[in-house]
């Protein structure tokens, strides 16, 4: 059981029989150890895959918008990762409740947690820290003021982007990669003009879809599909192509769990590497697995922090590894399979 459910199992008698709306929840047996009407939102493709037969399908909601639950006693947000994120949460959630009835804010203290105060502090007069254990922290709020309705407009950011053979049109929600901003890693990977293999290709961890767009506008010869495995980067990445007059098939995967077929090629700026860790075993993980999707001759092209030690995964899976353009920072790698 995750930290963040042990502290709400805690505080058992406050969720005991009540209808409930548990925000970002972790794939565990909250649901099943504490006895509440529950709908859950998850915006984690993973999370809802792991929870699957908990709940009904329809009280286990997968999407980048909050479910209309009427009547609720309390809701209930785990921290996300991106501040932003929990901004946004809890302006859709927030309208849901009547005044007077509670939202609880529970995470770690290294995940953001300390800002509860702020963060509660919008849609009632008096946060409260309920319980600290286990490195986490539960924080409730009671309503006291009506929420402004929550318009999904207000949360967007429409940019546009100069490529040096195009402009692109973006969407983008809060905490998806590279919000409002093309990332120095993409850039790297689209300054490469190196034609893609003809056939269909597959954007890995696609987040709001620049590579894609950009790269089916060079590659007229290429069919794109496009993963995430975050409900809110597949709803910007729809949005965004169609914003740009792009043809491709999006859809959530965990990982690779949901691609099935083979490809021409796979491209990626792959979200296996956070601060500065240097685990590369998600990274191997994937340089395994993807071999199998990889047609005869197939080419991987990602492009990825310079210091991480992918080359010599790359060559171990796929093939040989080619850098295909650098800088001080990220270097785009090429590796083709075996045909």
């Amino acid at each position: 059981m995750d930290n963040t459910s042990q502290i709400l199992e805690r505080s058992a008698e406050l969720f005991s029989g009540q209808r409930l709306l548990l925000v970002n929840p972790t794939a565990d047996g909250l649901t099943r150890s504490l006895a509440a009407d529950w709908t859950l939102w998850s915006w984690d493709f993973a999370v809802i895959q792991g929870l699957s037969g908990q709940l009904p399908a329809e009280r286990l909601v997968f999407s980048h918008l909050c479910p209309e639950v009427e009547a609720l006693d309390a809701a209930i947000v785990l921290m996300p990762k991106a501040i932003e994120r929990a901004e946004y949460a809890l302006a859709q959630v927030a309208p849901l409740l009547a005044l007077g009835k509670p939202i609880y804010l529970v995470g770690e203290k290294k995940g953001g947690i300390t800002r509860a105060e702020r963060l509660l502090g919008a849609y009632g007069a008096t946060p409260e820290k309920l319980d600290s254990a286990r490195h986490c922290q539960l924080w409730r709020v009671v309503t006291d003021r009506p929420a402004a309705p929550f318009k999904l407009d207000a949360w967007q950011q429409r940019y546009q982007l100069q490529l040096d053979d195009q402009q692109i049109d973006l969407l983008s929600l809060p905490g998806v990669f590279s919000h409002g901003r093309l990332d120095e890693g993409s850039e790297l990977l689209l300054e490469e003009r190196k034609a893609l293999p003809s056939g269909k290709v597959l954007d890995f961890g696609c987040g709001s879809g620049v590579l894609s767009i950009a790269l089916a506008r060079r590659n007229p010869q290429c069919q794109f599909e496009l993963v995430d495995v975050d409900a809110l980067a597949l709803w910007c990445a729809q949005q965004s192509l169609q914003l740009n007059g792009v043809a491709a098939q999006v859809y959530a995967s965990d990982g690779l769990s949901e691609v099935h077929g083979r490809y021409a090629c796979v491209i990626s700026n792959p979200p296996f590497h956070t601060g500065i860790r240097q685990d590369t075993s998600i990274a191997e993980r994937f340089f395994n697995q993807v071999t199998r999707n990889l047609l005869p001759r197939g080419e991987l092209r990602i492009v990825a922090n310079g210091f991480l030690r992918y080359p010599p995964l790359i060559e171990q899976h796929i093939g040989p590894c080619e850098v295909l353009r650098e800088n001080n920072r990220f270097k785009v790698y090429s590796a083709v399979a075996p045909g």
